[in-house]
């Protein structure tokens, strides 16, 4: 569903936006990478100071504005992964230790202004310029998961290979995970058990930083003493490197609604919000592989919205 790129800041060179359509293709592709999209970033932070010293080198026109806009978006998103480390004595450039750490870091692509054919590039990995990006499989890709979404038919994928393969990127630079799942409370059982403790063993295992990373749960409050029950169980399965990570459930209760909580579940983070179906039941515990699923990217600002105008119905938050 996410994506990592690389984007080199002498894409923004004047001389590379001077070309006819070049500034419009480019405002095009940032768009694209706002809907799914980390951008790789070093440590130090120096594609963001380089990329806003090229902005400032353009000329003071409408589609400044536009890309000056866009990639202050990509900032306020959270949308700068900082996965990238610099070679501090100054003999490679930055690009070279992009495309030698692409692999590692997961990085889909490398968006640059002219393309060395002579490179080796990591398998699973693309190069493209400009001029060549709305030809490549990665925007294939991307641009299809934005508009449908992924679709995972039942017991396609095992456990921990459907949290890889569908939530990996999207979860593991998190600083905040919110899950909004009105049924996880309310039919707390041994299959949301099962379910919860995959979740946190994987995220035990792909966070960067869980430490700095918390967790709350959005559900309805079950009868009698369920919920004691389902601290009880989640105090028990916070171990190794998630022990520290602060864990909290939000339950929801209102004598006069039906529904305290939204029917759609979803999945909100400081970077991105997923819906998904069938929300914290993916998995079969009787097979240990997914049910059918369907995952698909929302409006953080919508669904943020949704989530507030069920607060009337919310009761003291329960810390893990």
């Amino acid at each position: 569903m996410i994506f990592y790129v690389y984007m080199d800041p002498n894409v923004l060179s004047t001389e590379n936006l001077q070309h006819k359509y070049a500034m419009q293709t480019f405002i095009g592709t940032v768009r694209g990478f706002l809907q799914n999209c980390f951008i790789a970033e070093f440590e130090d932070y120096r594609i963001q100071e380089s990329i806003k010293i090229q902005v400032n080198r353009l000329p003071d026109s409408f589609d400044r504005k536009i890309i000056k806009a866009l990639l202050k978006t990509l900032m306020k998103r959270n949308h700068f992964i900082y996965c990238l480390i610099p070679d501090h004595s100054g003999i490679k450039n930055d690009f070279t230790c992009a495309l030698e750490q692409a692999a590692g870091t997961f990085l889909d692509l490398l968006l640059v202004e002219e393309i060395d054919d002579e490179l080796e590039i990591p398998a699973g990995v693309e190069i493209a310029s400009l001029a060549t990006y709305q030809n490549t499989d990665f925007e294939i890709r991307r641009s299809k998961l934005a508009s449908d979404g992924l679709i995972i038919k039942n017991g396609n994928l095992e456990e921990e290979d459907f949290w890889d393969q569908c939530l990996k990127k999207a979860l593991r630079f998190s600083t905040r995970i919110e899950i909004c799942d009105r049924l996880f409370g309310k039919m707390f059982a041994d299959n949301y058990k099962y379910n919860v403790k995959i979740m946190l063993r994987w995220l035990e295992r792909i966070l960067i930083d869980p430490d700095n990373c918390s967790l709350l749960f959005h559900c309805e409050k079950p009868d009698g003493f369920t919920d004691q029950y389902m601290a009880a169980e989640l105090t028990a399965l916070k171990k190794g490197r998630i022990s520290n990570m602060p864990i909290a459930v939000q339950f929801y209760q209102h004598p006069g609604l039906a529904n305290c909580l939204p029917h759609a579940r979803f999945i909100l983070t400081d970077q991105i919000v997923l819906k998904i179906d069938p929300g914290m039941d993916f998995l079969d515990p009787k097979t240990g592989k997914n049910r059918d699923a369907c995952i698909e990217c929302k409006s953080s600002k919508e669904v943020n919205t949704l989530l507030k105008s069920y607060s009337h119905a919310m009761l003291p938050l329960v810390s893990i």
